[in-house]
């Protein structure tokens, strides 16, 4: 489906993940979504935890979400993708990447702010005023899909490691140098 998401009429698009349990269809919900960078970025920045340098997000993350509830339990499908500024891991120089992944969780919706022992502070999602939101699973999942090594083209040469320079701009001088000696 990551494909089709370009496709999606701007008019059946939801752009916040707030759900109302009030009216919550027994079919369940399926809606296509799109978050502005702005929605996402506090919770990437939130918390305790460093988690590093915060991604240059280029657009919106756009996906599709079918979600069912069954008890406390709120079923996940779908998928996301966005187009994000990031840095080759081999030859430093930024490039325009996109991260996306499929989505299947299984989340406890509680309610209030306060766990129970039993809960999984993991995978839990408070339910305020018979509302809950899904922007934090979806900034947690699109952090969990952030490339570790990420490579700017599959051909990619890198630096050179004798004076730094990248070798996707041409042969460094201290590589026509070693040649020309011998």
């Amino acid at each position: 489906m990551i494909s089709n998401l370009g496709a999606m009429r701007v008019e059946n698009v939801k752009e916040n993940l707030i759900f109302s349990l009030d009216v919550w269809p027994e079919t369940g919900v399926s809606c296509d979504f799109a978050l502005s960078p702005s929605v996402i970025l506090p919770y990437l920045t939130a918390g305790e935890e460093d988690l590093g340098e915060v991604p240059n997000i280029l657009t919106s993350l756009r996906g599709h979400l079918d979600l069912q509830l069954a008890g406390k339990r709120l079923l996940v499908k779908g998928n996301f993708a966005v187009k994000t500024e990031m840095m080759c891991s081999r030859c430093l120089s930024n490039f325009i990447g996109k991260v996306g992944d499929t989505i299947d969780e299984v989340v406890e919706l509680g309610r209030g702010e306060t766990l129970s022992p039993d809960e999984d502070p993991e995978s839990f999602i408070a339910v305020r005023d018979g509302k809950f939101d899904l922007s934090p699973l979806i900034a947690e999942l699109f952090w969990l899909s952030w490339p570790v090594r990420a490579i700017c083209r599959p051909d990619c040469k890198g630096l050179c490691p004798g004076c730094g320079a990248n070798l996707n701009d041409g042969t460094c001088l201290c590589h026509e140098t070693k040649v020309t000696r011998h």
